[in-house]
Protein backbone atom coordinates (compact mmCIF):
# COMPACT_ATOMS: atom_id res chain seq x y z
CA UNK A 1 0.00 0.00 0.00
CA UNK A 2 2.85 2.23 1.03
CA UNK A 3 3.73 2.40 -2.51
CA UNK A 4 1.24 4.05 -3.91
CA UNK A 5 2.17 7.05 -1.45
CA UNK A 6 3.35 9.29 -3.59
CA UNK A 7 0.29 9.32 -5.79
CA UNK A 8 -2.55 9.30 -2.62
CA UNK A 9 -0.45 11.57 -0.39
CA UNK A 10 1.51 13.93 -2.87
CA UNK A 11 1.09 13.95 -6.21
CA UNK A 12 -2.02 16.20 -8.13
CA UNK A 13 -3.81 14.76 -11.47
CA UNK A 14 -6.77 16.75 -12.90
CA UNK A 15 -7.31 12.61 -14.25
CA UNK A 16 -9.87 10.71 -12.11
CA UNK A 17 -8.84 7.58 -10.78
CA UNK A 18 -10.14 4.37 -8.93
CA UNK A 19 -8.22 4.99 -5.52
CA UNK A 20 -11.23 4.41 -3.40
CA UNK A 21 -12.23 0.92 -5.07
CA UNK A 22 -8.27 0.35 -5.08
CA UNK A 23 -6.71 1.85 -2.54
CA UNK A 24 -6.20 1.11 1.50
CA UNK A 25 -4.97 3.61 3.36
CA UNK A 26 -1.76 2.74 5.10
CA UNK A 27 -2.45 5.35 8.17
CA UNK A 28 -5.80 3.18 8.96
CA UNK A 29 -5.40 0.39 8.38
CA UNK A 30 -1.44 0.58 10.09
CA UNK A 31 -3.45 1.74 12.81
CA UNK A 32 -5.92 -1.80 12.82
CA UNK A 33 -2.61 -3.92 12.85
CA UNK A 34 -1.17 -1.76 15.57
CA UNK A 35 -4.46 -2.57 17.57
CA UNK A 36 -4.19 -6.21 17.08
CA UNK A 37 -0.50 -6.34 17.35
CA UNK A 38 -0.66 -4.60 20.91
CA UNK A 39 -3.73 -6.56 22.06
CA UNK A 40 -2.20 -10.28 20.60
CA UNK A 41 0.93 -9.50 22.96
CA UNK A 42 -1.44 -8.84 26.08
CA UNK A 43 -3.69 -11.63 25.51
CA UNK A 44 -1.31 -14.27 25.04
CA UNK A 45 0.98 -12.66 28.08
CA UNK A 46 -1.21 -11.50 30.38
CA UNK A 47 -0.45 -8.09 30.23
CA UNK A 48 4.03 -8.29 30.80
CA UNK A 49 4.25 -7.59 26.94
CA UNK A 50 2.41 -4.76 24.92
CA UNK A 51 2.87 -3.22 21.99
CA UNK A 52 4.47 0.17 23.70
CA UNK A 53 7.06 -2.21 24.81
CA UNK A 54 7.57 -3.50 21.17
CA UNK A 55 7.53 0.49 19.51
CA UNK A 56 10.42 1.08 22.42
CA UNK A 57 12.59 -1.83 21.19
CA UNK A 58 12.52 -0.65 17.98
CA UNK A 59 13.24 3.13 18.91
CA UNK A 60 16.03 1.98 20.44
CA UNK A 61 17.48 -0.63 17.79
CA UNK A 62 16.12 1.91 14.46
CA UNK A 63 15.61 4.87 16.20
CA UNK A 64 17.48 8.43 17.35
CA UNK A 65 20.14 6.43 19.31
CA UNK A 66 23.17 6.14 17.26
CA UNK A 67 21.98 9.31 15.24
CA UNK A 68 24.72 11.01 13.48
CA UNK A 69 23.27 13.29 11.32
CA UNK A 70 19.42 15.17 11.82
CA UNK A 71 17.28 13.45 10.14
CA UNK A 72 19.03 10.58 9.11
CA UNK A 73 18.95 6.86 11.40
CA UNK A 74 22.58 4.76 11.34
CA UNK A 75 20.67 1.39 11.56
CA UNK A 76 17.60 1.75 9.07
CA UNK A 77 14.77 -0.73 10.07
CA UNK A 78 13.81 -3.89 7.71
CA UNK A 79 10.96 -6.59 8.02
CA UNK A 80 13.39 -8.84 9.63
CA UNK A 81 14.15 -6.48 12.15
CA UNK A 82 11.10 -6.05 12.92
CA UNK A 83 10.08 -9.77 13.20
CA UNK A 84 13.40 -10.48 15.19
CA UNK A 85 12.81 -7.53 17.47
CA UNK A 86 8.81 -8.34 17.84
CA UNK A 87 10.46 -11.71 18.63
CA UNK A 88 12.65 -10.73 21.80
CA UNK A 89 9.62 -8.81 23.04
CA UNK A 90 7.00 -11.50 22.83
CA UNK A 91 9.92 -14.22 23.41
CA UNK A 92 7.94 -16.26 21.10
CA UNK A 93 10.07 -16.55 17.58
CA UNK A 94 7.06 -18.51 15.72
CA UNK A 95 4.69 -15.73 17.19
CA UNK A 96 6.40 -13.23 15.80
CA UNK A 97 7.22 -14.75 12.03
CA UNK A 98 3.15 -15.55 12.24
CA UNK A 99 1.64 -12.45 12.69
CA UNK A 100 3.61 -10.84 9.86
CA UNK A 101 3.02 -13.69 7.93
CA UNK A 102 -1.00 -13.82 8.31
CA UNK A 103 -1.73 -9.59 9.22
CA UNK A 104 1.46 -7.76 7.99
CA UNK A 105 2.67 -9.57 4.74
CA UNK A 106 -0.54 -11.68 4.00
CA UNK A 107 -4.24 -10.51 3.93
CA UNK A 108 -6.05 -12.17 7.03
CA UNK A 109 -7.53 -10.14 9.72
CA UNK A 110 -6.99 -10.62 13.42
CA UNK A 111 -9.47 -11.62 15.49
CA UNK A 112 -10.81 -8.56 16.59
CA UNK A 113 -13.75 -9.59 18.52
CA UNK A 114 -12.05 -12.09 20.26
CA UNK A 115 -9.52 -9.69 21.62
CA UNK A 116 -11.38 -7.07 22.27
CA UNK A 117 -13.53 -9.21 24.37
CA UNK A 118 -11.12 -9.67 27.06
CA UNK A 119 -11.07 -5.99 27.46
CA UNK A 120 -14.66 -6.30 27.59
CA UNK A 121 -15.94 -4.46 24.84
CA UNK A 122 -17.91 -5.75 21.70
CA UNK A 123 -17.50 -5.39 18.51
CA UNK A 124 -21.33 -5.99 16.74
CA UNK A 125 -22.81 -4.75 13.54
CA UNK A 126 -24.61 -0.98 14.41
CA UNK A 127 -27.40 -1.67 12.43
CA UNK A 128 -28.22 -5.53 12.31
CA UNK A 129 -31.36 -5.72 10.01
CA UNK A 130 -30.90 -2.75 8.22
CA UNK A 131 -30.90 -2.73 4.20
CA UNK A 132 -27.62 -1.93 3.03
CA UNK A 133 -26.53 -1.35 -0.82
CA UNK A 134 -23.29 0.48 -0.63
CA UNK A 135 -22.22 3.68 1.70
CA UNK A 136 -22.08 5.90 -1.68
CA UNK A 137 -22.14 9.89 -2.37
CA UNK A 138 -25.79 10.78 -3.87
CA UNK A 139 -26.73 14.58 -4.51
CA UNK A 140 -29.96 15.43 -4.80
CA UNK A 141 -31.21 17.49 -7.83
CA UNK A 142 -33.66 17.46 -10.22
CA UNK A 143 -35.52 14.21 -11.25
CA UNK A 144 -32.83 11.60 -9.43
CA UNK A 145 -29.99 11.56 -7.43
CA UNK A 146 -26.41 11.61 -8.66
CA UNK A 147 -23.98 9.47 -7.93
CA UNK A 148 -21.25 11.84 -6.83
CA UNK A 149 -18.31 9.53 -6.51
CA UNK A 150 -17.01 6.14 -7.16
CA UNK A 151 -19.39 3.16 -6.29
CA UNK A 152 -18.12 0.30 -3.88
CA UNK A 153 -16.70 -2.66 -5.97
CA UNK A 154 -18.80 -5.27 -5.43
CA UNK A 155 -21.44 -3.78 -3.32
CA UNK A 156 -25.05 -4.41 -4.44
CA UNK A 157 -25.51 -0.76 -6.56
CA UNK A 158 -22.43 -1.74 -8.37
CA UNK A 159 -23.76 -5.39 -9.08
CA UNK A 160 -26.87 -3.64 -10.21
CA UNK A 161 -24.48 -1.67 -12.62
CA UNK A 162 -24.80 1.60 -11.26
CA UNK A 163 -21.59 3.78 -11.86
CA UNK A 164 -20.22 7.32 -10.95
CA UNK A 165 -22.11 10.44 -12.45
CA UNK A 166 -25.18 7.84 -13.38
CA UNK A 167 -28.65 9.26 -11.56
CA UNK A 168 -30.58 7.18 -9.71
CA UNK A 169 -34.59 7.63 -10.65
CA UNK A 170 -36.71 5.29 -9.16
CA UNK A 171 -36.48 2.85 -6.46
CA UNK A 172 -39.10 0.08 -5.83
CA UNK A 173 -41.80 2.80 -7.59
CA UNK A 174 -40.45 5.65 -4.99
CA UNK A 175 -39.66 9.00 -6.93
CA UNK A 176 -35.53 9.89 -5.92
CA UNK A 177 -36.23 12.95 -5.82
CA UNK A 178 -34.75 13.67 -2.75
CA UNK A 179 -32.69 11.41 -0.03
CA UNK A 180 -35.50 11.21 2.22
CA UNK A 181 -37.40 9.00 -0.39
CA UNK A 182 -34.42 6.99 -1.27
CA UNK A 183 -33.81 5.95 2.80
CA UNK A 184 -37.66 5.84 2.93
CA UNK A 185 -38.30 3.16 -0.04
CA UNK A 186 -34.72 1.12 1.53
CA UNK A 187 -36.44 0.90 4.78
CA UNK A 188 -39.46 -1.05 3.64
CA UNK A 189 -37.16 -3.32 2.64
CA UNK A 190 -35.55 -6.47 4.62
CA UNK A 191 -32.19 -7.54 3.70
CA UNK A 192 -31.85 -10.46 1.18
CA UNK A 193 -34.67 -8.69 -0.86
CA UNK A 194 -34.92 -7.64 -4.23
CA UNK A 195 -36.12 -4.61 -5.67
CA UNK A 196 -36.92 -2.77 -8.76
CA UNK A 197 -34.27 0.19 -9.45
CA UNK A 198 -34.22 2.73 -12.65
CA UNK A 199 -31.58 5.03 -12.95
CA UNK A 200 -30.14 6.88 -16.11
CA UNK A 201 -26.57 6.17 -17.11
CA UNK A 202 -24.18 9.13 -17.50
CA UNK A 203 -24.38 8.33 -21.42
CA UNK A 204 -28.07 8.86 -20.98
CA UNK A 205 -29.43 5.79 -21.64
CA UNK A 206 -32.39 4.57 -19.26
CA UNK A 207 -31.59 1.20 -17.24
CA UNK A 208 -33.87 -1.10 -15.46
CA UNK A 209 -32.25 -3.00 -12.96
CA UNK A 210 -33.36 -4.98 -9.96
CA UNK A 211 -31.14 -4.44 -6.46
CA UNK A 212 -30.86 -6.94 -3.93
CA UNK A 213 -30.33 -6.14 -0.93
CA UNK A 214 -27.51 -6.78 1.69
CA UNK A 215 -27.34 -6.38 5.22
CA UNK A 216 -25.37 -3.50 6.80
CA UNK A 217 -22.16 -4.54 7.26
CA UNK A 218 -20.83 -1.81 9.55
CA UNK A 219 -19.60 -2.37 12.89
CA UNK A 220 -19.54 -0.77 16.33
CA UNK A 221 -17.48 -1.36 19.22
CA UNK A 222 -18.94 -0.78 22.67
CA UNK A 223 -18.70 -1.57 26.58
CA UNK A 224 -20.04 -4.89 27.82
CA UNK A 225 -22.21 -3.24 30.09
CA UNK A 226 -23.96 -1.20 27.72
CA UNK A 227 -25.04 -4.45 26.12
CA UNK A 228 -26.73 -5.79 29.17
CA UNK A 229 -23.71 -8.23 30.08
CA UNK A 230 -21.49 -8.26 33.08
CA UNK A 231 -17.72 -7.14 32.99
CA UNK A 232 -16.15 -9.86 35.07
CA UNK A 233 -12.78 -9.06 37.09
CA UNK A 234 -10.22 -10.52 34.38
CA UNK A 235 -12.05 -8.25 31.63
CA UNK A 236 -11.50 -5.55 34.37
CA UNK A 237 -8.27 -5.90 35.21
CA UNK A 238 -7.12 -6.29 31.58
CA UNK A 239 -9.07 -3.18 30.13
CA UNK A 240 -7.20 -0.98 33.34
CA UNK A 241 -4.05 -2.41 32.52
CA UNK A 242 -4.67 -1.67 28.49
CA UNK A 243 -6.10 1.90 28.46
CA UNK A 244 -4.44 2.99 32.04
CA UNK A 245 -1.32 5.61 31.22
CA UNK A 246 1.74 4.06 32.23
CA UNK A 247 2.55 7.85 33.38
CA UNK A 248 -0.37 8.02 35.66
CA UNK A 249 0.78 4.91 37.92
Amino acid sequence: MSRLAPFVDAAASIDRTAFSNLFISYYTYGQAIGLGLDLSLRDRSNGKATGDEFMRALWAQFGRPGQKEPGKVSTAYTIDGLKETLAKVSGDRNFANEFFAKFVEGRELVDYTRLLGRAGLVMRKRSAGRPFVGQVNLQAGGSGLRVGGLVPWESQLYKAGVAQDDQLVELDGTALTSMANYDAALGRHKPGERIPLRFVRRSGEMVNATLTLDEDPRIEIVPVEKTGGTLTDDQKRFRESWLNSLQKR
